[in-house]
């Protein structure tokens, strides 16, 4: 489970790879691949890992492209620094996604719609620290 093999045997699928650059403020772009996953805004868990496949963080997001073409790359907080200064100054991060589908429910007449991404990313953060008695590196706030 430490490594990107795991988690492409599960279905996941390169959607980018963050690396630094001077193009933007932050210092960081995002190279999509020739044929990119289409995401349209959907959620997704995803997992970053190094040039080797080592697992660094697992993630989820309800809307994929915001999660990586603004936020990531724009938006300051304290994990998109983090993960920021582990590319400035260490190496390009790859980025592989499992996109979820939106579960729509009629409730008290209007159309719900919800997805599981939240609840995957729990259970598989829950096996790793099992596992390694530790979250990913770049999950913790101590890193």
């Amino acid at each position: 489970m430490d490594s990107k093999n795991y988690f492409v045997t599960k279905g996941f699928k390169l959607y980018a790879v963050m690396t630094a650059s001077d193009k933007y403020t932050q210092g960081i772009d995002i190279l999509y691949p020739s044929t990119p996953i289409k995401s349209d805004n959907q959620p997704a868990v995803y997992i970053l890992t190094d040039r080797a496949g080592k697992l660094l963080k697992i993630g989820e997001t309800q809307n994929l492209t915001s999660r990586f073409y603004k936020a990531y790359r724009c938006i300051s907080n304290t994990t998109n620094d983090r993960i920021r200064k582990f590319i400035k100054e260490q190496e390009d991060i790859w980025v592989y996604v499992l996109p979820m589908p939106v579960v729509t429910q009629k409730i008290l007449g209007y159309e719900c719609g919800t997805s599981y991404a939240k609840g995957l990313e729990y259970h598989l953060l829950k096996e790793y620290k099992d596992q390694y008695k530790k979250v990913p590196p770049l999950n913790s706030i101590l890193s």
